[in-house]
């Protein structure tokens, strides 16, 4: 018998994220990025970009197609790897 040592997947989201691929803008240590939205929900993101950022930092998105007029939000960065990171949106 043979037993697997990787844990299975289990999705901790609060909210299931929907599918996206555009640009977006986000500033990050004073300087401004572009990278590719590739999913979200209201309480977090993937963003992919050709860059590694450091876990706890915040950064400044601009949310494309907001209903709001202040389409900028804060979020922290939860994990990194070298497709992009997972962004926690602050409330």
């Amino acid at each position: 018998m043979v037993i697997s040592s990787k844990k299975p997947f289990v999705n901790r989201r609060k909210e299931p994220r929907q599918s996206y691929s555009g640009d977006i803008f986000f500033a990050y240590k004073k300087h401004l990025y572009t990278g590719t939205l590739k999913n979200f929900s209201p309480s977090g993101l993937f963003i992919q970009a050709d860059r590694i950022f450091i876990i706890g930092e915040m950064i400044t998105v601009s949310l494309p197609n907001s209903k709001f007029k202040n389409n900028k939000q804060r979020g922290r960065i939860v994990w990194n790897n070298t497709k992009g990171c997972g962004v926690q949106l602050c409330a």
